[in-house]
């Protein structure tokens, strides 16, 4: 077990719902145990289990991190142990879903599976946990994005326009099976369709690739940035935002006139599964967009950020880490503003991930991990010592 300091404990959390994905039907599904796939006495199967893997009642959350030299492992938030999987490439980029981490340098990308997921069904929750290990890779490299619903995984160069289609259960039986190829900068699965974006706007696609509908394109300028919510899939644009809800209708969101010298959001972060989502507003603080209201929400900080997060939870806490590397909860409910120290470099990218409960800020330049209680007046709640120091990192279980 990695020491740790603040609290002995190896953290607990609640049952809390969150996915990656939008449910788009409910099923039946069984509770207690997973059945084995080769069970002949199995009478149902639960959404989202995969041969091998074992249902909880909680999120099996851990922390997947790559090295500057391409050492991959994996720590379990639960239990303080540590994983080593293959090598892979020396990362240049990475990106997560939830469960699956993919990196990549000038000329591949390498898919890894942590081995944990969620699969949310809005009225109940499945948590799965099985063993983590490399997957395989995708030819071609360069800045990466992936986003997974419950039958699909999409992959993207947004630097290439390129774009795959993977088949979500196979690539969670340890297999890249890349069932189409679509040329988009942003291409997001919702449910078993796509959403996909280039310079000639934002369609809705079949999971094939192929048209879905009339094929009518959304104006979206120079879209850069995409993440599906739980009220609809979100495309950044130019001016605004371009939201594809569950039925397959568009619209556009356009960024208010009200804060003059917020630059556009690029990326978006957020809690997996919520509706509000967060960019940055260049140097004069953040936006949030709600996709459900679709609604923009223009938020000043102290500090400029380097990135941010959404929570979206009651409190509506936002969590962002600013220029001098502090970590800074911003609690919108009450409008108060919690701060940390500095705990990382201010001329390193910092690496921020959270969920319902926690936030974790690593840097590449340490193997330390610093868990944030963001409700509680941005408490270091833990420090964690991961095997590998991270240039690429993840929190998992999602």
């Amino acid at each position: 077990m990695n020491p740790t300091t603040g609290r002995a404990a190896a953290r607990i959390p609640t049952t809390i719902g969150i996915a990656a994905g939008i449910a788009l039907a409910v099923t039946a599904c069984s509770s207690g145990p997973a059945p084995g796939a080769d069970d002949p006495t199995a009478s149902a199967t639960p959404h989202g289990f995969v041969a091998g893997a074992t249902e909880s009642q909680e999120p099996q959350l851990r922390l997947l991190a790559v090295s500057a030299t391409g050492e991959t492992a994996v720590h379990d938030l639960l239990t303080g142990d540590d994983t080593r999987l293959d090598a892979v490439d020396a990362p240049s980029h990475s990106a997560t879903d939830g469960r699956f981490l993919v990196t990549s340098d000038a000329d591949r990308t390498t898919v890894v599976d942590s081995g944990a997921w969620t699969v949310d069904h809005g009225d109940h929750t499945h948590y799965y946990a099985a063993a983590p290990r490399v997957v395989g890779t995708l030819d071609g490299g360069g800045r990466v994005e992936v986003h997974s619903s419950e039958t699909l995984t999409t992959v993207t160069w947004p630097d290439r326009s390129a774009g795959v289609v993977l088949d979500r259960a196979a690539l969670g039986q340890g297999e890249v099976d890349v069932t189409a190829r679509v040329e988009a900068t942003v291409l997001l699965p919702m449910g078993d369709r796509l959403v996909a974006a280039s310079d000639d706007g934002v369609r809705v696609l079949d999971g094939d690739g192929g048209t879905h509908g009339d094929g009518e394109a959304q104006p979206c300028a120079d879209p850069a940035g995409g993440i599906v919510t739980r009220a609809g899939a979100v495309v950044g644009c130019a001016t605004g935002a371009v939201v594809v809800d569950e039925d397959g209708d568009a619209a556009f969101v356009a960024l208010p006139d009200a804060a003059p010298g917020a630059g556009r959001p690029t990326a978006f972060a957020a809690r997996a599964g919520r509706p509000t989502v967060a960019g940055l507003a260049g140097d004069t603080g953040f936006w949030l967009l709600d996709a459900r209201e679709q609604q923009w929400r223009h938020v000043p900080t102290e500090r400029p950020l380097r990135t941010v997060v959404a929570v979206d939870d009651d409190d509506e806490h936002v969590v962002g880490v600013d220029d001098r590397g502090r970590v800074v909860v911003h609690t919108l409910a009450t409008g108060s503003v919690a701060t940390t120290d500095p705990l990382v470099g201010a001329a390193t990218t910092p690496l921020l991930q959270l969920d319902a409960q926690r936030a974790y800020l690593a840097a590449p330049d340490g193997r330390t991990v610093h868990e944030i209680d963001f409700a509680d007046g941005a408490r270091v709640a833990r420090t964690i010592e991961l095997p590998v120091a991270p240039t690429a990192f993840a929190e998992v279980g999602l």
